[in-house]
């Protein structure tokens, strides 16, 4: 065998290797240096439940209505001067003000739980490969989902020099996922048995067991 010839047959048998590398579908094949967060999502949220306005009472039950409006006329003259000083609620004719609620971050209009920004030490860049293994091949995918979407993960990826994030929203309960700030590149977008088990390592790793309808 020649030199040309070992030549060819060496870089016959790296070229697989190359391949495989750079083997992810666009967008995931650029994502080798993205900063990468991770999030736990809350997929359903409780429905709120309505509340009324609670009636205040008379100021004192059985005085004649005049009286009353006299009364309620002297709270509120002591209020102007005094603010602060009778509880909102006690005059007639007021209601409490309602309790503030802070408003909690969201994720594509879903709660975030908790987050975890992606490092470059040794654990982290293995979840970040197999992530981008996961979403970057077209096999990962079937037509296999539920007709529910009740995402308890996400996943933010912001490549260096482009300020466009590629958004996912994962669906492990629904066995699906879908995508933000990019075209989706499959036909499909439910996961496979190996994908669901991969995708639910990936999660218990970062936050313990998945919980249901996540």
């Amino acid at each position: 065998m020649n030199l040309t010839t070992r030549t060819l047959a060496g870089i016959a048998l790296l070229a697989p290797l190359v391949v495989g590398c750079a083997a992810r579908t666009a967008p995931f094949d650029e994502m080798d240096k993205a900063q990468v967060t991770v999030l736990r999502l809350q997929g359903q949220e409780p429905t709120p439940v309505p509340t009324t306005a609670a009636q205040t009472p008379a100021l004192i039950p059985g005085l004649p209505p005049e009286l009353q409006q006299m009364g309620q006329a002297a709270l509120q003259g002591l209020q102007q001067v005094l603010p602060g000083v009778i509880p909102p609620g006690l005059i007639p004719g007021q209601t409490a003000a309602p309790a503030v609620i802070p408003a909690q971050p969201r994720f594509k209009n879903f709660v975030i739980l908790s987050q975890r920004q992606l490092t470059s030490d040794e654990v982290d860049e293995e979840l970040k490969e197999q992530i981008l293994d996961v979403f970057g091949d077209e096999d990962s995918f079937s037509a296999d989902r539920s007709n529910c979407f009740y995402p308890g993960l996400g996943i933010s990826m912001l490549r260096p020099g482009n300020p466009t994030p590629v958004d996912l929203l994962v669906s492990l309960s629904c066995n699906q996922a879908m995508g933000d700030g990019f075209r989706w590149p499959y036909p499909v977008n439910g996961f496979t048995s190996e994908t669901h088990q991969k995708l639910t390592k990936i999660y218990e790793k970062l936050w313990g067991p998945v919980p249901p309808g996540a």
